[in-house]
């Protein structure tokens, strides 16, 4: 199974284009901070490593990177673009036209309704769980189309899930600081879950290319599930330690107003 060059230019475009498009919106002017500009810059990079060249193409054929991409662009890349806080550059934007058509999208009500956190949190739940336990998961291991499909849904449900339990964008809603450390909490659980199931199953949960033997499948499924597993913890202790210290932070706020 081969993957079409005309992906790899899809993705190295989009990801250039917007990476120039921020840093000629000049974020600074925004009120973004120097170390939100590096997170988008280095989400950036990140996702055209992984989307773009030796490790995509391989990826179509081994579930073990696959679950790399998956991690990659779902649990650290998305949060990292939403820390660069894009959306709040988008709706200050030098261009008027861009800046009243962000504003135009962010009156919609439906819109609006996919950035509340319970909503976010289902999104990104639906998606982790169809990618590994349903036929387009099998899909996506002998379709290098639906596989690349798959990556996409990855970048936006994790976008659309850490937007509202992250600081630094205009908000369509106020999410309690406690609701964000919560839910970060609570998203540890089908990931984690996820993971294990895929490391400690002996039966295949997915297709495999033709060209791969059922024993040779299964390691590889326990590769995906210790990655799943293991990274996923990892880079999610990291965001809740953001939102926990965000908490802290604004509680002290709220006390030195008091006083």
């Amino acid at each position: 199974m081969r993957l079409s060059l005309l992906w790899d230019l899809f993705f190295a475009l989009a990801l250039i284009l917007k990476s120039l498009w921020y840093f000629r919106e000049r974020p600074s002017r925004h009120g973004v901070s120097t170390i939100r500009q590096i997170s988008f810059y280095f989400g950036m990079f990140l996702a055209l490593i992984l989307l773009v060249g030796p490790i995509a193409h391989s990826a179509i054929n081994t579930f073990s990177l696959h679950m790399i991409q998956h991690v990659g662009l779902m649990m650290l890349i998305s949060p990292l673009i939403v820390l660069g806080s894009p959306i709040k550059v988008l709706a200050s934007s030098r261009d008027p036209r861009v800046k009243r058509l962000i504003l135009r999208i962010g009156r919609n009500v439906l819109v609006r309704q996919l950035f509340r956190p319970e909503v976010g949190f289902t999104i990104f739940l639906g998606v982790l769980i169809t990618t590994h336990f349903s036929p387009l998961a099998d899909a996506g291991m002998v379709n290098p189309d639906i596989h690349e499909f798959e990556l996409i849904l990855f970048l936006i449900g994790g976008f659309i899930y850490y937007y509202p339990v992250m600081s630094g964008n205009p908000q369509p809603f106020k999410v309690p600081y406690a609701t964000r450390v919560l839910s970060l909490f609570a998203m540890m659980l089908p990931e984690t879950m996820t993971g294990f199931f895929l490391y400690s199953g002996n039966k295949l949960l997915h297709e495999v290319p033709t060209q791969m033997s059922s024993m040779n499948g299964i390691a590889d499924q326990h590769r995906g599930g210790a990655i799943m597993w293991a990274m996923g913890m990892l880079i999610d202790a990291v965001w809740i330690s953001m939102a926990a210290y965000d908490w802290i932070e604004n509680e002290k706020r709220v006390a030195n107003a008091n006083d």
